[in-house]
C-alpha cells in the first residue's frame, strides 16, 4: 500500500544570500561551464538525427567524451587562480573534482561496469517511467523513449561482455535475487509493466481519440520493443554474465586495480588519505562506538554478552513492524516530529516538501531499508521483508534520509539562486552522506533517542559507518572474503542479518562509497569544535549550520575554508556591535 504523508517545510526563505543573483564569474570560468553545458545537451538530448532519446552508450561514445574533458581539464589548469574570488575558487576546485572523476571513468575502463548489487542501467531505465504527461509533446517524446529501449539495452550488454573480457566485473556471488531487478519487467500485458504507468491516465490537454490512439502505440512498443529487451537482459544473466564472472572480490583485482582503488578513496573521502589510513580511523572509531553501545546495554540492565544482546534485539518481536502501514506511519510521525524542531538549529529552512513513501517495488528487494529520492522529493522507506525493518533504527534513518539529512540539504541547494547551475545539481559523498550522518547525531539536540533501544539504534548506525571504514578497505585492499566481511558487520551492529548482506554486496560492488559517510561526519565535528572553541559564547549553531550548506555540496577542504572564513565574519560582526 503506497502512502504519502506530505510534510510542509513552514518556513520560506526570506530575501538572503540564499536568494541573491547569480554572481558574477571569471569569463573564463564561464566559458568553461557554458561549453560543458553545451557538450552535454549535445550528448544527451533526445536527437532523432543521431537516432536515441537514451543517450549513446558505446565505447566510442565513451571515448569522444573522454577526449572533450581531457580538453576541458586542460583549460581548467590554465587558468590564474592568484586573483580569483572565493566563490569562483570553489567552482573551480569543484569543477576539478568532477572532471578528475569523470577522467577517471575512462582510464580505469569503470563504464564496463553499469550495474551495483541493486541497481543498474535497467533500473534507472525503468525509473525514466516515473513522470506524469500533461501534453501530446511529451507523450510522444516518451513513446520514442519506449521505441529506443532496445538500442539502449544491447549498448549496455556489449559493454559487460567487453568488461567480462577484462575481468571487470560484479562477483556472482553479490548478485543472488538480482534477477528480481529484471524479471518482474517481463510482463503478459503491457498493462502491467511499470512502463505503462505514464499512459494510464489521460491528461485534459490530449483528446480521448488522441489519447487512444498513444495508448495503443505504447502497447505495441511495450509488448514489442520493451517486454523483449528485458527478456534479452535475463537471458544475458543466465547464459553469459553469472557463468563467467568473476570470483575475486575487491577492486584491486581489476586491472590496474589497485590504482584505481586508492582513486576511489581519494574521490569518495575527498581527501589525500591512503587507503591505510582510512583503515586505521575506522579502528579507532569502532573501538569508541562500541565503549557507548555497552553503555546502554547497561543502562537498560541486560545481563548477558554483547552478541546476546545483538541476538535479542533482532529476534524481539517489538522491534519490528507487522504491516507496511505501520512502518510507513512510524517513519511519517518522526518525520513530522522531527520538522517541528528544525528552526531551533536552522535559521534557513527550504520551500520544497517531501512525502514518506515505500520503495518502488521493483528495487525493494535488494535495496536499503530507506534512502532519498531527490527526483520525486519522497522518504523512501523499505517495506519489503517486514521482520529485518528494526523500529529502533527508524528515528536515525528519518534523521539521515529525510530531514534535516538529505532532503533539507539538497533541497537548500536547489535553492541556491546565486551558485553556477552545475553546482545547484552537484552531489559530492564525502559532504552529502557526512551531513546525513551528522544529522543523525543531531537527534540528540532535538530531544529524539529518549528511548535507550533508539539511542543503541542511532550508535548502531553509527557504528554501521565506521565499520565501513574497516570493511571497504578491507574488501578491496586486504584481501578480505565476503564471510569475513559478514561477520564483521553482525557481530559490531544490531543490523538485521538480511541488510547486513545486502550491505555488504553493495560495498563490494560500489568500491570507495562506503568511505564517504564516516569521513564527512567526522570533517562537519571537527569544524563545528573549530567554531565553538574559537566564538565561544559568541558560538550560534544555527548561523553554523546555515553556513555549512550555504554554498551547496563542497569537498571537505573547501568546508575548512569556510569554516575559517565563518569564525573570522563572525569575530568582526562581534567587533562592530
Amino acid at each position: 500500500m503506497r502512502i504519502y504523508v506530505v510534510i510542509l517545510l513552514s518556513v520560506l526563505l526570506a530575501p538572503s544570500p540564499l536568494r541573491a543573483q547569480q554572481q558574477q564569474m571569471h569569463p573564463q570560468i564561464e566559458a568553461l561551464l557554458a561549453d560543458i553545458k553545451t557538450f552535454k545537451q549535445q550528448e544527451w538530448k533526445s536527437d532523432s538525427s543521431r537516432g536515441w532519446v537514451l543517450g549513446a552508450h558505446t565505447e566510442a561514445a565513451y571515448l569522444r567524451r573522454h577526449q572533450f574533458y581531457q580538453k576541458a581539464d586542460a583549460r581548467l589548469k590554465a587558468i590564474d587562480t592568484k586573483a580569483l574570488p572565493f566563490d569562483d575558487l570553489i567552482t573551480l576546485e569543484l569543477l576539478q573534482h568532477e572532471l578528475l572523476n569523470t577522467l577517471a571513468d575512462y582510464q580505469y575502463k569503470a563504464y564496463l561496469n553499469p550495474i551495483l548489487s541493486d541497481e543498474g542501467f535497467h533500473t534507472s531505465l525503468a525509473r525514466r517511467a516515473n513522470i506524469t504527461i500533461r501534453n501530446r509533446k511529451q507523450a510522444e517524446h516518451y513513446l520514442r523513449l519506449l521505441q529506443d529501449v532496445p538500442r539502449y539495452v544491447e549498448e549496455h550488454l556489449a559493454l559487460m561482455r567487453k568488461g567480462l573480457s577484462l575481468g571487470i566485473s560484479q562477483p556472482a556471488v553479490i548478485l543472488k535475487g538480482y534477477e528480481s531487478t529484471y524479471q518482474q519487467h517481463q510482463v503478459k500485458e503491457p498493462e502491467q509493466s511499470v512502463f505503462w504507468k505514464p499512459l494510464a491516465t489521460r491528461p485534459a490537454a490530449i483528446p480521448e481519440a488522441d489519447w487512444q490512439a498513444l495508448q495503443q502505440k505504447a502497447r505495441t512498443l511495450i509488448r514489442q520493443q520493451v517486454v523483449p529487451s528485458y527478456g534479452k537482459i535475463s537471458d544475458f544473466f543466465k547464459n553469459e554474465y553469472l557463468p563467467k564472472t568473476r570470483t575475486t572480490l575487491g577492486a584491486s583485482h581489476f586491472p590496474n586495480g589497485r590504482a584505481y582503488y586508492e582513486d576511489r578513496v581519494r574521490h569518495y573521502t575527498t581527501t589525500s588519505l591512503s587507503s591505510e589510513e582510512v583503515y586505521q580511523i575506522g579502528l579507532q572509531e569502532v573501538a569508541r562506538i562500541r565503549g557507548e553501545m555497552e553503555g546502554v546495554m547497561r543502562q537498560v540492565e541486560f545481563e548477558g554478552s554483547f552478541q546476546e544482546f545483538i541476538a535479542y534485539l533482532r529476534s524481539e518481536p517489538r522491534f519490528y513492524p507487522k504491516t507496511e502501514l505501520e512502518l510507513l506511519k512510524e517513519a511519517s510521525y518522526i518525520a513530522k516530529k522531527v520538522d517541528g524542531k528544525l528552526s531551533a538549529l536552522f535559521g534557513k529552512l527550504p520551500r520544497q516538501p517531501y512525502s514518506v513513501a515505500p520503495v518502488p517495488a521493483y528495487l525493494a528487494p535488494t535495496y536499503t531499508a530507506g534512502r532519498y529520492s531527490g527526483a520525486t522529493n519522497e522518504y523512501w522507506v523499505n517495506t519489503y521483508n517486514l521482520p529485518s525493518r528494526s523500529l529502533y533504527t527508524l528515528e536515525a534513518l528519518t534523521l539521515h534520509e529525510a530531514v534535516p539529512g538529505h532532503h533539507l540539504q539538497r533541497a537548500l541547494t536547489e535553492e541556491l539562486e546565486h551558485l553556477p547551475e552545475f553546482r545547484r545539481s552537484l552531489y559530492i559523498n564525502a559532504f552529502g552522506e557526512g551531513w546525513g550522518l551528522y544529522s543523525e547525531y543531531l537527534g540528540h539536540e532535538m530531544g529524539l533517542y529518549q528511548d535507550p533501544y533508539s539511542l543503541f539504534g542511532r550508535l548502531t548506525y553509527e557504528m554501521w559507518r565506521a565499520c565501513r571504514l574497516v570493511l571497504d578497505v578491507g574488501l578491496h585492499s586486504k584481501g578480505w572474503s565476503r564471510e569475513q566481511a559478514v561477520a564483521y558487520l553482525a557481530d559490531n551492529t544490531a543490523l538485521s542479518l538480511h541488510e547486513v548482506n545486502t550491505e555488504i554486496n553493495r560495498y563490494i560492488s560500489w568500491p570507495g562509497q562506503a568511505l564517504a559517510y564516516k569521513m564527512g561526519e567526522i570533517k562537519i565535528k571537527e569544524m563545528r569544535r573549530k567554531a565553538e572553541t574559537a566564538l565561544q559564547q559568541d558560538f550560534d549553531v544555527r548561523a553554523f549550520h546555515d553556513m555549512v550548506l550555504s554554498r551547496g555540496t563542497v569537498t571537505l577542504a573547501i568546508l575548512e575554508k569556510m569554516t575559517d572564513r565563518f569564525i573570522e565574519e563572525q569575530r568582526k560582526q562581534k567587533a562592530s556591535r
